[in-house]
């Protein structure tokens, strides 16, 4: 009897190891099954954000084209020529608003090189004035930087003397050799001995370039950074170009007079143009969240916009989770312009580029009573070419958005 009891406790206890066992492997299998399934959709959103970034670049490069075309036929503007805006002033970094759909999770912003300082046409005394600056009087130190500077863009190998040439940087770890020749990236200035110092907690893309062929840049285009860097302009005199510019143009020095004195404007003019438009853009695109099913949104959905939507300014910044001084990421191409029977031109892809400081989207229009004031219809001449939907009510009038 007790071995009869036995037999059956062993038979109970192999059973519940059996189920145990069938168990886990149930559960093993529902956690493989359900992460594969994530992994699946993880990398249907990540093939639908690269398709989708593709398509915001080509529609941002047709933005290009239609911006070197006359308007068409019944949208000439009737505004007087004083009054009128140039719409090649959209690509300063704006979120730019486009004449042809593009996808809905998408933001794209347009930076004209003429914005940036060409590094490769930075005379000497330019060259000092940026430096003095960043480091003040201290004669010393400025010394050595410029001596450095011409050591690396001269032709020779003959030593400064507080500069550094062959000798001096093959000692380095890694070693390298001088360009004896002007620079060709934005980069290769952190190469030059001292200037990696100076220059150490700047964002160099969004001050300098090596593609423009100006020896200046034009405010209505300019960033943050490279304003900051010109003799002459402080904090104040930059806040107020980049908030007036969104509802005027800077045509000339004259429209700058009323909030800079005369001494500033002497040091400030060598460093600026106002030539309209430029031949080298950079094309930032970013990718919001994206759309869940539950919110009633597709992803691949397109939106077609018109003259009477609101811009897509109102959503800076762009991301929910970053604020305006957290700096930003986003898929950058710079590209050159071609004409209009060959597609720009690629110069460079940086696939996780930096954006400009943006802050200055979050300031609020001033209140000046000396500002222009640009009546509602005074920015036709820069909607799109999209017939408006009547079926629409008027986009609220906003002073920061110049593209409505």
């Amino acid at each position: 009897m007790t071995t009869h009891h036995s037999q059956h406790g062993v038979i109970l206890i192999i059973v519940l190891w059996f189920i145990m066992i069938i168990t886990i492997l149930v559960i093993t299998l529902a956690n493989e099954t359900r992460l594969s399934a994530k992994a699946v959709l993880a990398n249907k959103q990540e093939l639908q954000n690269w398709s989708n970034i593709l398509t915001a670049l080509r529609m941002a490069q047709m933005e290009l084209f239609i911006n070197k075309m006359p308007d068409p036929p019944g949208k000439e503007t009737e505004l007087p020529l004083a009054e009128r805006r140039i719409k090649a002033y959209r690509f300063n970094g704006q979120v730019l608003k486009c004449a042809y759909p593009v996808p809905k999770n998408i933001t794209i912003r347009i930076f004209d090189h003429l914005g940036k300082l060409n590094i490769q046409r930075l005379t000497k005394s330019q060259m000092q004035d940026l430096l003095a600056k960043q480091i003040g009087d201290d004669l010393e130190e400025s010394g050595k930087l410029d001596d450095a500077w011409q050591d690396w863009i001269d032709r020779d190998d003959f030593k400064r003397a507080n500069g550094a040439e062959k000798e001096f940087y093959e000692k380095l770890s890694p070693p390298y050799e001088p360009r004896n020749g002007m620079l060709e990236t934005v980069e290769e200035l952190l190469l030059i001995n001292g200037f990696a110092k100076i220059f150490k907690d700047f964002n160099l893309d969004a001050i300098f370039t090596a593609y423009n062929s100006s020896s200046g840049i034009n405010p209505n285009f300019a960033t943050r950074e490279a304003l900051m860097l010109i003799p002459g302009l402080d904090e104040s005199m930059i806040n107020t170009i980049l908030v007036r510019r969104r509802d005027q143009d800077f045509k000339s020095f004259q429209d700058l007079n009323d909030f800079i004195e005369p001494e500033q404007m002497a040091k400030i003019q060598p460093w600026f143009n106002f030539i309209p438009g430029g031949m080298v853009y950079t094309i930032a695109i970013q990718t919001n969240s994206t759309p869940t099913e539950a919110e009633g949104d597709n992803p691949n959905q397109t939106k077609q916009t018109t003259g009477n939507e609101t811009d897509q300014t109102d959503a800076v910044p762009t991301t929910p989770e970053e604020s305006p001084k957290t700096p930003q990421q986003a898929y950058m191409v710079t590209v050159q312009f071609q004409g209009f029977n060959r597609p720009p031109k690629t110069l460079m892809v940086n696939p996780y580029g930096i954006l400009p400081d943006l802050s200055y989207e979050s300031l609020p229009a001033e209140v000046d009573e000396q500002k222009k004031k640009i009546s509602p219809s005074s920015t036709d001449n820069r909607t799109p070419s999209t017939p408006p939907d009547t079926n629409e009510p008027p986009a609220e009038e906003n002073p920061g958005l110049p593209f409505q």
